[in-house]
């Protein structure tokens, strides 16, 4: 049983560490350190294995011997055009975009700040999550969306922790952990949202991407979040857990 929430723990763990590289690399432009570490022969054979050779094939070009501070301005500069500056190879990072429908149910742009940015927020909520201060970008932004996850397996980690100091063995069953629920949200967040509108994005950026970097992230990313999705989904979850998420939700007006 020990091992079981070791594992677990541990499984909470590295995939918070993934989901904070991943929105980092969405909400600012890498310093030099930054790729360092990213194109680290290591860490790239960590992915590979992970995700696949084909996910990290445009990163394998910043392995061998190549002018760092140049590629560094070159990506730098891709960031700018993709993820900052709405001209001609903007992305529009936002889910709110991609989700809009018609009212025959065609899909069309949305609006920003519609009713995807409502949706997100009540799942915000109902983690106990808030935007920081610090934060400039609007709720539906991927590298906001892929930071909710990053701390829904946070929070996992430190029920996991508690739980198994302050949890008996004789009332595990009938207990609705904390933990449990942060694991369910995650799914849910994974199903409701990032699912149903990232790999469009991804297309988009491998599309307009000038630099290897962007590329190969997209690809990382849309992979992490499919092998993700059909982990959680495979993990069956208890009526009494659903019932935690869904009866002791409140639901927030639009604002």
């Amino acid at each position: 049983m020990k091992k079981d929430i070791d594992s677990a723990y541990q499984d909470a763990i590295a995939r918070a560490n993934m989901y904070r590289f991943l929105s980092t690399t969405y909400l600012q432009a890498p310093t030099q350190a930054f790729l360092l570490n990213i194109i680290d022969a290591d860490f790239l054979k960590e992915l590979a294995s992970l995700f696949g050779e084909s996910s990290v094939a445009d990163l394998n070009n910043y392995a061998g011997p190549v002018d760092l501070e140049k590629e560094l301005a070159l990506i730098k500069q891709d960031y700018m055009d993709l993820f900052a500056v709405p001209a001609g190879r903007y992305v529009t990072p936002f889910e709110d975009i991609y989700r809009g429908t018609r009212m025959n149910g065609d899909q069309e742009r949305g609006p920003l700040l519609g009713v995807q940015a409502i949706a997100v927020k009540i799942m915000y909520r109902m983690a106990g999550a808030e935007m920081e201060s610090t934060c400039k970008e609007l709720p539906t932004h991927i590298g906001v969306e892929l930071g909710f996850m990053n701390l829904l397996c946070e929070k996992e980690a430190t029920a996991i922790n508690y739980e198994q100091d302050t949890i008996s063995p004789d009332n595990e069953t009938n207990t609705v952990s904390d933990s449990s629920v942060y694991h369910e949200l995650q799914r849910k967040f994974l199903k409701e949202h990032l699912n149903n509108w990232f790999p469009q994005l991804s297309q988009a950026i491998q599309a307009k991407a000038n630099t290897h970097f962007y590329r190969s992230l997209a690809q990382v990313t849309e992979a992490f979040i499919a092998c993700d999705t059909e982990n959680l989904t495979a993990q069956p979850i208890s009526e009494s857990t659903a019932q935690a998420i869904y009866m002791n939700a409140s639901t927030p007006q639009p604002g």
